[in-house]
């Protein structure tokens, strides 16, 4: 890594430790850009992973920058930066506008949108949770649309629990979810687990050195009121399954009666640390690594499913969900 120089040294510390009318009139696009390529160059945990010179960011980017460059120029360098380090969890806020880079267009025909044509008694459909019948059999379909909030908002858990015991197989499905948060997913997942499992591994950024991480450190989930549900479970999953929604994955395929169809999930984990600037900028950067139980990194990698299905634009159009047509056919 590129070594700072004192005069760098010097820049970092007056921009910190000033105070805050004193930061509006010291911030310059110089000192800015140097803490910022030093937040990350310091805390960011995938750049060996995505094969990033950040040295040559910094060298082809900072001499394009000296105390004439505007706060509106700035942003632009900043913006295009941060978005080439492909991450969804790293965000640039800048004056007027967010930054966050994109993985997906193309996966749209694996969307759950057309599962609603194959269920009935359909107990609730909102913004959080589907609760239904797979038509012409006693299959519970659960579709979980985001793990948003607080484990208390997900109020529908208690019904589907409630329900569970009656059902001969549980089609679960969590296409489409972007995460949010992993205590929203434990609250569904220790009710399925009768015995303490580990899902995940973590481990954060810790040194100086792109490469410098501490140990890893395992993550489980433990029963909490569970349901002794033994029969088959289908995980639903795709490409637009993000974050927070590929630990709840982990969590729920350390079940053994659980069997993953559909599409690999989208491979984004980073646990963001926020940073600022003086002048109100804010910036998110990835500060941890998340594996698998076979310490199999997750970022841009994502969760195979057991079964590999498709849609085609065809049968989507068509009002068909290949996804779920094939879950209904490995539970008959």
């Amino acid at each position: 890594m590129r070594t700072a120089n004192v005069i760098l040294f010097c820049s970092i510390f007056l921009l910190t430790a000033c105070k805050d009318d004193e930061c509006s009139t010291m911030l310059n696009a110089v000192t800015a850009f140097e803490q910022v390529w030093n937040d990350f160059d310091q805390t960011y945990a995938y750049f060996e992973l995505k094969d990033i010179d950040w040295d040559s960011l910094y060298n082809a980017n900072s001499s394009n920058i000296n105390e004439e460059t505007t706060f509106d120029e700035l942003e632009s360098i900043l913006a295009q930066v941060t978005l080439s380090l492909r991450d969804l969890h790293v965000r640039f806020i800048g004056s007027n506008k967010t930054y966050q880079f994109r993985k997906r267009d193309q996966f749209l025909d694996n969307s759950p949108e057309n599962a609603v044509n194959y269920l009935s008694d359909i107990i609730f459909d909102n913004n959080r949770v589907v609760l239904g019948n797979i038509q012409s059999t006693n299959i519970a379909y659960v579709r979980i649309k985001r793990l948003g909030g607080m484990p208390a908002d997900y109020t529908e858990f208690s019904t589907i629990f409630q329900t569970l015991p009656t059902k001969d197989a549980l089609i679960l499905d969590v296409r489409e979810n972007g995460g949010g948060n992993d205590a929203v997913g434990k609250a569904f997942a220790e009710r399925l687990t009768m015995e303490e499992r580990i899902y995940e591994y973590v481990r954060f950024r810790n040194g100086t050195e792109h490469h410098d991480f501490n140990d890893w450190t395992p993550i489980d989930i433990s029963p909490s009121n569970p349901v002794n549900f033994d029969k088959p479970i289908i995980l639903l999953t795709n490409r637009g399954c993000y974050s927070s929604a590929e630990s709840f994955v982990l969590m729920i395929k350390t079940l053994p009666n659980v069997t993953q169809v559909g599409d690999t999930t989208g491979g984004a984990t980073g646990n963001p640390k926020i940073f600022s600037l003086s002048n109100g900028w804010k910036y998110y950067i990835s500060s941890w690594q998340a594996a698998t139980i076979d310490f199999q990194l997750i970022e841009d990698h994502g969760i195979a499913p057991d079964v590999v299905v498709n849609n085609t634009e065809e049968t989507f159009n068509d009002g068909r969900d290949l996804i779920l047509e094939k879950a209904i056919e490995l539970l008959d």
